[in-house]
């Protein structure tokens, strides 16, 4: 299952789905996160607007330009999504399941911290190919 709040971008996933074959297997819907999302999912999965607003006029240009304002930042901190897959992740995960977002260069330990304060578990930073902090991946809570 895929979902965005953009009901454009929703079609454009609907499109490639299809395209590559997988439209069978694939659902895509509008959601603004977890608020139209029902079940429990091994993994969640995320590239959420993470840019802060004070730092969007120091993108490159080509970014800035031509990528939709809602897909960079949530208008704020930076954080705002993170908040909202934290609130949502453990009530969506499989016992086993994990949630993994990508962040922004100064943002592993908030992400963590805001993970670990839902009760997600085992909240761990994983490097991209550069070496740089690119992914926060946590466990589901344990459930009695």
């Amino acid at each position: 299952m895929g979902v965005d709040l953009s009901e454009t971008a929703c079609l454009e996933a609907a499109a490639n789905a299809v395209l590559h074959g997988v439209d069978a297997r694939a659902h895509v819907m509008t959601s603004d996160w977890f608020s139209r999302v029902h079940g429990r999912y091994d993994l969640i999965v995320s590239n959420p607007p993470y840019i802060p607003v004070a730092e969007m006029a120091a993108l490159a240009p080509e970014v800035r330009r031509y990528e939709p304002w809602a897909a960079l930042t949530d208008g704020g901190d930076g954080l705002g999504a993170y908040r909202a897959i934290a609130a949502g992740a453990a009530a969506h995960l499989t016992a086993r399941g994990r949630v993994m977002v990508e962040i922004g260069p100064s943002q592993a330990a908030p992400v963590c911290a805001l993970f670990a304060g839902a009760g997600l578990r085992n909240t761990r930073v994983l490097p991209d190919l550069d070496g740089r902090d690119r992914v926060v991946m946590a466990e589901a809570p344990v459930r009695e």
